[in-house]
């Protein structure tokens, strides 16, 4: 099985997912499923995120700032509220019907089976729609080794063109 599989990638907050929500505008004539991670800032520092359902609109606070995070660890604490929500955004069943699926993002917890990896492979499995995954550039290659990603498309936020090019891609791949 070999979906039609795009990866938007970059370093942390370089812009990744501002990229993805600007290109998700470009696309009112596609069904879209799957999340975006909006996220927060509070005095220069990213303070959380905010996840938004593709399809329906909804959005639900998914993760704040721990202060007492562990240098090393995951800085941030997520809600479970947040978690149901991606999960729900994610089932496959809400997403058989879509053009195309994102997922924002695919990180270290999903490297770990936490996060939203559970729902990953049988979204993979809907060979119908483009999935679109953001994944920070350390990622891709364990990502797309883990779920059996061959030859994606990959496009870097840091590309001047790169809105251009994710809009190409997805117009193509329809």
């Amino acid at each position: 099985m070999n979906p039609k599989t795009i990866i938007l990638t970059g370093e942390p907050q370089e812009g990744k997912s501002t990229l993805l929500a600007n290109a998700l505008e470009k696309f009112s004539d596609m069904q879209l499923a799957g999340i975006l991670a909006r996220g927060l800032w509070k005095n220069d520092l990213r303070e959380g995120f905010d996840l938004i359902d593709l399809a329906s609109g909804q959005t639900t606070p998914l993760a704040r700032r721990n202060p007492l995070a562990t240098p090393g660890t995951i800085p941030f604490t997520f809600f479970e509220e947040g978690m149901a929500a991606g999960n729900h955004a994610l089932d496959p069943s809400r997403c058989r019907d879509a053009d195309l699926v994102c997922v924002d993002e695919v990180g270290k917890l999903e490297m770990k089976d936490r996060g939203w990896a559970p729902q990953l492979a049988p979204l993979l499995e809907m060979e119908h729609a483009i999935h679109l995954w953001v994944v920070r550039r350390e990622l891709v290659e364990p990502v797309s080794r883990k779920w059996n990603l061959w030859e994606p498309t990959i496009v870097s936020v840091n590309d001047s063109a790169a809105l251009t090019t994710l809009v190409a891609l997805i117009r193509n791949k329809q």
